[in-house]
């Protein structure tokens, strides 16, 4: 009988009824909090007229003005009405791009432009950050694991017994296989040698010692025996080289610590109440 009673149209026509009234009663409590004028700027035009220009590479025509200020006017209209029914409430989204905002405020608070004091002072304090990369010179031998599938080991062990006995600037070279980017490498960066041999590779190499052939090292191609030859330390270059990297850094730098000190100021403002989460035999218990 219950069941029967739900499935008669006028219940339900004014159960839907009673919601449409409750939704246009909370948005009515809330006109006269919202303001009812909207005013279009002459620089809000000419924002949305830049905006048009920017993605079609040309002006927009009359009408197509009247169209962006037409929208710009419904999503103002959509916006206002939906802040006043609530609809902003627990939305992800709104909060984020709000917080963004926020942020971006508070980055815009730092200082435009350092001095050469403040310049000088972050290269001295972040050395790390600026320092050139070490670089090699580097000779060596491959073995093509293709080309030696069955046997690469053990001619490994005779290549490594060979050059042990064999001249810096004799020809070693040729007791290997050919190798696509050639066999010498003259002052490379740790990232160069990555692209080329891998991660693997570039880790044990340059902690390797200079002067003597040493291996062998895997790679996907194969085994190699390196001899280095030079090793240039990195070494950090003076302010006026480097100069306008400085100020990105000081600058990126500066824009964090005005962002914090925004966030740290406004927390300030608010008793912060952190409820313990339930336990997890309890999150448990209380699944269906």
């Amino acid at each position: 009988m219950k069941f029967a009673l739900l499935r008669e149209p006028l219940l339900q026509f004014l159960v839907l009824g009673a919601a449409l009234f409750g939704l246009f009663q909370l948005v009515g409590s809330n006109k006269a909090e919202t303001p009812t004028r909207i005013v279009i700027s002459s620089a809000r035009i000419a924002n949305l007229a830049d905006g048009f220009a920017r993605t079609w590479q040309r002006p927009p025509g009359k009408d197509e003005l009247q169209s962006l200020v037409d929208d710009y006017i419904r999503d103002e209209v959509f916006y206002r009405e939906g802040r006043a029914a609530g609809l902003d409430r627990d939305d992800v989204i709104i909060r984020r791009r709000v917080r963004q905002k926020m942020e971006f405020l508070g980055e815009d608070m730092s200082a435009p432009e350092p001095s050469e004091e403040q310049l000088a002072a972050h290269l001295g304090a972040n050395p790390e950050r600026f320092k050139t990369e070490d670089r090699l010179t580097f000779r060596q031998v491959f073995l093509s694991a293709t080309r030696r599938a069955a046997s690469i080991d053990s001619d490994s062990k005779q290549l490594a017994s060979a050059l042990a006995r064999a001249d810096a600037a004799g020809a070693a070279t040729a007791l290997g296989d050919p190798f696509l980017l050639g066999e010498e490498f003259h002052a490379v960066s740790p990232n160069d040698v990555v692209s080329i041999f891998g991660d693997g590779f570039a880790k044990r190499i340059f902690v390797m010692e200079q002067g003597r052939w040493q291996g062998p090292i895997a790679s996907s191609f194969g085994q190699h025996f390196v001899y280095i030859s030079e090793r240039v330390p990195g070494t950090l270059p003076p302010l006026d080289a480097i100069r306008e990297a400085v100020r990105r850094e000081w600058s990126n730098a500066r824009r964090l610590e005005a962002g914090q000190k925004l966030y740290s100021s406004l927390r300030e403002r608010y008793e912060i109440v952190v409820e313990t989460p339930p336990a997890k035999s309890a999150q448990v218990e209380t699944k269906p």
